[in-house]
């Protein structure tokens, strides 16, 4: 991978950034692009041109892009303003100063198109291109056909997960054993000391989706990340029950640890924890489905603290590993399975829970 001095310099230096991607974009190709795009406005001038990207990918940016307003009219002068709702919607009161000089001529009402923000159009000048998913300069050129010569006198960052990339910006990140959305998140970590939640959500979204079988520590500890700033694991959902079964998921993941050398993964859940989400340990079963199934994390223990926060902490896992199995039988009073089971600690602070397993794992 490029510096990342070098990716960072080029973004500081540049005066107008356009970022750009075609048709062919899946969703981690649109995630990145988002993401990038996300991360860089609250400080750069960036565009995300529409009549450059995909429809579906102006589509995703939640209405930021043209909007409609109602534009109500009164040339008399207005006293007061005042709004009401009701079961048939919403209904908006005016009363003018002078009743008498109310004229319903004076009177209009009207829906027009907003333009969306500048971010949005294209620049007529500008200094740095990041591309993604475009895999050649003869590709490239043909989005510029009315002006070539803008494509020559910038920066071009190329960001790709296909091999037949033809590597042909100043800067190249093409990339593929793992999703474009991890080597953003990872380029953005270093860069930057945090970004937004949309950043982070978008680059979530792009990770998951593109999951492949082979979900390794280094992905697992960018998730991870990524929940700490604060992004959702619940981008594609709109179901209350569904997105706050998986807030429940991400404060898992915010809490996790890994234990390298016996491969296996801890996380804990405080009483706090279940408040905030709305989740209760009823909902533990979907967070064990997700990390076995989903993440494909090979083992797991969750602790958690029961209501009320006095009683013992309890703990649940499952793993192919017979050591670890055998250590968490022998050491918990439980109810356990063959690979698996639900078990009741010694303590009644779930630091200190967490502490002695680990401690009792690293055993040999």
């Amino acid at each position: 991978m490029e510096s990342f001095e070098r990716i960072k310099n080029s973004i500081e230096s540049a005066k107008n950034i356009v970022i750009i991607t075609n048709n062919d974009a899946d969703k981690d190709i649109m995630a990145s692009a988002l993401a990038m795009f996300f991360a860089l406005k609250e400080a750069h001038n960036v565009f995300l041109p529409k009549e450059k990207n995909p429809e579906k990918l102006i589509d995703l940016l939640n209405g930021d892009g043209e909007k409609k307003k109602i534009v109500i009219s009164l040339k008399n002068d207005i006293s007061e303003i005042s709004y009401q709702k009701n079961k048939d919607g919403l209904e908006l009161h005016l009363i003018p100063k002078n009743i008498e000089d109310l004229n319903p001529e004076n009177f209009s009402c009207k829906l027009i198109s907003e333009e969306g923000p500048a971010s949005f159009s294209f620049p007529p000048v500008f200094d740095l291109l990041i591309t993604f998913n475009i895999k050649s300069f003869n590709e490239l050129e043909s989005y510029f056909e009315e002006n070539t010569e803008s494509i020559y006198n910038c920066t071009i960052i190329n960001m790709d997960n296909n091999s037949q990339n033809e590597n042909y910006g100043e800067i190249n990140i093409i990339e593929e054993t793992s999703s474009l959305s991890e080597q953003i998140a990872i380029i953005l970590k270093n860069i930057y000391e945090e970004i937004d939640k949309k950043t982070a959500g978008f680059l979530l979204w792009g990770i998951t989706s593109s999951f492949t079988n082979k979900k390794t520590p280094k992905t697992l500890s960018i998730i991870k990340w990524l929940i700490q700033e604060n992004g959702k694991l619940y981008f594609n959902y709109s179901k209350p029950e569904t997105k706050r079964k998986f807030s429940l998921l991400g404060k898992t993941f915010s809490n996790l640890k890994f234990l390298e050398k016996e491969n296996t993964y801890i996380s804990s859940l405080s009483e706090e924890e279940f408040k905030k989400t709305n989740c209760t340990s009823a909902d533990i079963s979907f967070v064990l489905e997700k990390m076995k199934n989903y993440f494909s994390i090979p083992s797991f223990v969750l602790l958690w603290e029961g209501r009320p926060s006095s009683s013992s902490i309890k703990g649940v896992f499952y793993s192919e590993k017979e050591d670890l199995i055998s250590k968490i039988k022998n050491t918990y009073s439980g109810s356990y399975k063959e690979k698996g089971g639900i078990f009741l600690t010694k303590k009644q602070d779930i630091f200190l829970a967490e502490k002695e397993l680990i401690s009792l794992l690293w055993k040999k």
